[in-house]
């Protein structure tokens, strides 16, 4: 009889564990129902159908760029994710040319042992969709990586490197600032005022093309640091003005071609006659009157030859104090006249297009901590890489004259 008693209870006891193994949860664990409330479903599988993604959506629904969100993920496992791998996402257009990413463990790593066989959500989040990311239609491709290698997906998923085409959010449209620039001839008889002294004060920078409205380096706003660039041309000149607000105008390198772009005070030009980057120029000029000038041919930052001389005829003019921290300044002035026959065989023609960035370096004295403002941009490179010449505005040659 006793022993009777025991089977049954070791019976019951058996369904009992059986139902607690069956009912393991951890976090993230989820049912049915609420996946099915907001998910797009998938059912792709990986790794010989031991890994099944079933379905995601995002949060907001509709992601905004330079703004943060989350790309939530359903998962199913048959066994155990393979030790050291990791969850990764691709975010890119269509072409895959525009890509962002985002990797990380599993659940972020804080479940040793996943509840096979039960549905568990991840969340991946993203600090910020870029500004840049120019598409209004984000695909998503992914999958588990670790090192070099990848959990190969079923074949009608794969994308040929053994990423899931997982699908398709739509966000918002791209807001990438493109500026232009109109360069008016300076009519033949205001010519013989012309001086390169830093004063912009001949007539026709007057009614030259300007702008005042320069922004951060990374596109999110408009610098609290007021710059203002202006451009005329004549038959041997391209010229550039600036007007540069600064408290504090400071410039402590002396010889040209030192590094002033690390130190000082500094305006930079950067043209790329044909849009292809091969080849491209830089040129800076400080507030000490010191001048950096180089060449880039073949892309980005590509075969820099600091030998090369822009021949450029400059002036500076200061409306304030150079290094004494102990007043307050105004601005300062670079007028920079740049030949064309040292970047061009021939002036552009009438409606010719031209690339081009102008950007700004405010430096301070006394080793003061950088400011907000500090690098900006006429038409901002969306990077603290000024380089990224990607983003450059143009410059429009206008064959009417100007006094």
């Amino acid at each position: 009889m006793l022993e009777g008693k025991m089977k049954k209870l070791l019976a019951v006891l058996v369904i009992l564990l059986t139902f607690i193994g069956c009912s393991k949860t951890h976090e993230g664990v989820v049912s049915e129902e609420e996946m099915s409330k907001t998910a797009v479903k998938t059912g792709i599988k990986l790794n010989d159908g031991k890994i099944e993604m079933l379905g995601y959506y995002t949060e907001p629904r509709k992601p905004r760029h330079g703004e943060p969100f989350k790309f939530v993920s359903f998962w199913r496992f048959k066994e155990q994710i393979p030790e050291g791998y990791q969850l990764f996402f691709h975010f890119e257009s269509e072409d895959g040319e525009e890509r962002f990413t985002a990797d990380h463990e599993f659940l972020d790593g804080k479940v040793k042992e996943l509840a096979l066989g039960k549905i568990i959500k991840d969340v991946t989040t993203i600090d910020k969709l870029p500004l840049t990311f120019d598409t209004d239609t984000m695909f998503i491709r992914g999958g588990f990586f670790k090192d070099k290698d990848r959990l190969v997906p079923e074949e009608k998923f794969n994308d040929g490197k053994n990423r899931i085409n997982i699908g398709s959010i739509k966000i918002t449209k791209p807001n990438i600032l493109k500026k232009q620039m109109e360069v008016y001839v300076i009519a033949g008889n205001s010519r013989s005022q012309t001086k390169i002294d830093g004063l912009l004060d001949e007539s026709y920078w007057l009614n030259s093309s300007k702008d005042n409205k320069f922004w951060l380096s990374d596109g999110s706003e408009l610098s609290p640091v007021k710059t203002t660039v202006m451009t005329v041309m004549d038959h041997k000149y391209l010229y550039i003005g600036f007007i540069a607000n600064d408290e504090d105008i400071y410039a402590g390198l002396k010889n040209n071609d030192d590094p002033i772009y690390d130190h000082d005070d500094v305006v930079e030009i950067f043209i790329d006659p044909t849009g292809t980057a091969t080849p491209y120029y830089e040129i800076q000029v400080s507030a000490a009157g010191v001048k950096f000038d180089s060449k880039f041919s073949g892309g980005r930052r590509k075969n820099r030859d600091d030998s090369w001389d822009s021949g450029i005829v400059y002036g500076i003019s200061l409306n304030g104090t150079l290094n004494e921290p102990a007043d307050k300044d105004h601005n300062w002035t670079a007028e920079i006249a740049i030949p064309w026959k040292s970047i061009v065989k021939e002036p552009p023609k009438d409606g010719d297009r031209w690339k081009v960035f102008f950007h700004r370096i405010n430096r301070h004295t006394n080793s003061k901590k950088a400011q907000k403002g500090d690098f900006s941009s006429w038409t901002p490179p969306y990077s603290g890489d000024l380089h990224n010449i990607k983003y450059m505005g143009d410059l429009v040659f206008v064959y009417e004259e100007i006094l």
